[in-house]
C-alpha cells in the first residue's frame, strides 16, 4: 500500500534524534488537533502535516480555528507542507487577522537533516 505525503513526512520526521522529540496525535475526539506535538531544542510548538498545494494547503475551518486559538495563547503552532509540483519543503502558518496560510519559511534541502533545521528556524530554536 503507497503512503500518503503526510505518512512519509511522519517518517522523516521521527528519524530526527538531535535533541528532539516528536509525538503523533491521532485525534477523532477534538476537531483541528495538528498532527505531531513537538519538543525541539527547548522549543515546544505543534505541527500540522500536509502534502498538497491546495488553498490554505487543505486546512479544515476547524484546523484553522484551532491554530488560531493556539497562537491568541502564546503557543506556537506551524504547518509543514511537501508541494506536490515542486521538490521543497514549506514552513508555514495560520494568519489570526485574515485567517490564510502564510510562508514562514522554505528550502529545496529534503533530507531529514534538511527538515530539522527547517524546524529548528520556524521554532526560535539553535540549529
Amino acid at each position: 500500500m503507497a503512503q500518503s505525503g503526510e505518512t512519509k513526512l511522519w517518517n522523516r520526521i521521527k528519524k530526527i534524534n538531535k535533541n528532539a522529540h516528536f509525538t503523533r496525535v491521532e485525534s477523532n475526539t477534538t476537531n483541528g488537533i495538528p498532527d505531531v506535538h513537538c519538543v525541539l531544542n527547548q522549543s515546544v510548538f505543534w505541527l500540522e502535516l500536509k502534502a498538497n498545494d491546495l488553498k490554505n494547503r487543505g486546512l479544515s475551518k476547524w484546523q484553522i480555528n484551532w491554530h488560531i486559538k493556539y497562537q491568541r495563547a502564546g503557543g506556537k503552532v506551524f504547518i509543514l507542507n511537501s508541494p506536490l509540483k515542486q521538490r521543497a519543503l514549506e514552513i508555514l502558518a495560520v494568519n489570526r487577522d485574515s485567517r490564510c496560510v502564510d510562508l514562514v519559511s522554505t528550502s529545496s534541502d529534503t533530507t531529514t537533516q534538511g527538515i530539522w533545521r527547517l524546524l529548528a528556524k520556524a521554532a526560535g530554536a539553535a540549529s
